[in-house]
């Protein structure tokens, strides 16, 4: 409108009055139209990748995402039995007793399987960088060779107890086995619903509260300065932007090596090289995996406008 080649008076009120109300007006319906289509587009994007052969995790695109709505809610007790399954995660095979007094409760045991929950695994991830020994308190292994993992449901805790075993493609250590990842991720599934496909989507703020019991935070962008000063208080995760975006002005990924959709934990923000950086890592483990033909790696220090180029929200949680 505002290129018209109309020219004089006429011209000149329609393009002013076109600047000053109907183009923002449109502008405004626009992006309301926008978020909505985005939302859409995200929900079908889950379903279709929890219907096909390696739907999140290294072996496929984790789909399971920051922008993907909280599948399930909360509990207020226990669930009798194990958490349904869904196809691609194979069978429940048996846990064996996890050492949990000699357990780092490290990053590093996060090995994202077949399930799309990064935003619970990088929550997670989080508070293992942050407080290790507060997970360690809030999981025991019973006489019965059970588990109970404590959780928490508007700050109040819940006790959910989890049989010995995990589904074989769920998330495991650095050599797929069974750990206490395992049992926390089954954990969620039946503290969000009882199904697997609960946690198959959601937001790491969600996370650190049924962990933690404290109360999180969601934002957009956010300065490296500011993600350093919320990581003083408590855990932080970042969630990237898309891979192909629906509409032309939202934003997309740039760095081919980091996964879009995807939730990543912040373990760190420092001077290097006399430039302030992000350390973010990727939940699918620190040899990342294969994404569409391209490699995606478990760890990356980038700068401010790197990390402005390739993640849109933040999430933050009150120290444990």
């Amino acid at each position: 409108m505002t290129a018209s080649p109309w020219e004089g008076p006429d011209g000149d009120e329609l393009r002013g009055t076109w600047s000053a109300s109907h183009g923002p007006a449109v502008a405004a319906v626009g992006a309301v139209l926008g978020e909505a289509a985005t939302a859409v587009v995200r929900q079908a994007d889950q379903q279709e990748s929890a219907s096909t052969d390696g739907a999140g995790g290294p072996g496929g695109g984790d789909r399971g995402t920051p922008g993907g709505g909280d599948r399930g809610t909360p509990g207020d007790g226990d669930r009798p039995g194990d958490p349904d399954l869904t196809d691609d995660l194979g069978d429940y095979e048996d846990v064996p007793p996890i050492d949990l007094e000699n357990e780092d409760f490290s990053i590093d045991d996060i090995n994202q399987g077949q399930v799309g929950d990064c935003w619970f695994l990088a929550g997670l991830g989080a508070v293992a960088t942050t407080d290790p020994e507060f997970l360690r308190e809030h999981i025991r292994l019973n006489d019965d060779g059970t588990y109970t993992v404590t959780m928490y449901s508007d700050g109040k805790p819940v006790e959910i107890v989890v049989e010995p075993t995990a589904p074989e493609n769920g998330v495991g250590g650095q050599n797929g086995e069974p750990n206490w990842v395992s049992i926390y991720e089954k954990a969620a599934a039946e503290y969000f619903g009882g199904d697997y496909e609960d946690i198959d989507g959601g937001h790491s703020d969600v996370a650190f509260e049924a962990i933690t019991g404290h109360p999180a935070e969601r934002s957009g962008e956010l300065s490296l300065s500011d993600i350093q000063d919320r990581l003083k208080d408590g855990p932080v995760a970042v969630g990237t932007e898309d891979d192909d975006a629906f509409w032309w002005w939202e934003d997309e990924v740039d760095d081919s090596r980091i996964v879009p959709n995807h939730a990543y934990v912040v373990t760190e923000v420092k001077e290097v090289d006399g430039e302030l950086k992000i350390h973010v890592v990727n939940p699918w483990g620190p040899g990342g995996g294969m994404l569409d033909g391209e490699h995606k790696v478990g760890d990356l220090w980038l700068t401010e406008q790197e990390y402005k180029d390739n993640f849109d929200s933040v999430y933050s949680g009150g120290r444990p």
